[in-house]
């Protein structure tokens, strides 16, 4: 019987997109992933019918793909992983860093390298990225930060939007 085991993460890397709108060079981690919380969210498809009169069955069927996006908590993030994910500024080094939050929204798109322990990886071209600080606070969690990539379609011609790797 053919087939792959896909089992764990190894990594989550996010890498600037090429500057002709293609797939990052270079990825890097912006820290652990906690266990647990990482996940591919793939929306079904919807169909749209175009019924006639004179027909039983549909004249025509539009598909129009659903939204597919990865999720992931980052378990030990640091002030320039906040700047990277959401905006804002850093200044100071080591215990004077701090961290100041935008003023806006920051529009950030980014390619994501998932990584497994085993089986295939995922690359995903252009990503729209969102973040923020985990509402889990106190001794039993760690306060980390959520992450969403939105796989968006990629601006150069010819560039798919997810391609595979083995490990």
């Amino acid at each position: 019987m053919a087939g792959l085991i896909n089992i764990g993460v190894a990594k989550i890397e996010l890498g600037s997109l090429a500057v002709d709108g293609g797939v990052s060079t270079t990825f890097a981690a912006l820290g652990y992933t906690e266990e647990g919380s990482a996940q591919l969210n793939w929306e079904d498809a919807t169909e749209t019918e175009f019924n006639v009169e004179e027909l039983d069955s549909p004249l025509y069927i539009s598909t129009k793909d659903g939204k597919k996006s990865v999720a992931f908590k980052i378990a030990n993030p640091d002030e320039d992983v906040l700047v990277a994910l959401m905006g804002g500024t850093k200044t100071g080094t080591g215990a004077t860093a701090v961290f100041k939050y935008p003023d806006s929204v920051v529009d950030i798109e980014k390619s994501i390298k998932i990584t497994p322990k085993k089986g295939m990886g995922l690359i995903l071209t252009r990503c729209k990225i969102t973040a923020k600080l985990s509402s889990a606070l106190g001794r039993a969690a760690l306060m980390g930060v959520e992450v969403t990539g939105t796989l968006l379609q990629p601006t150069k011609a010819g560039e798919a939007p997810l391609s595979t790797f083995r490990v």
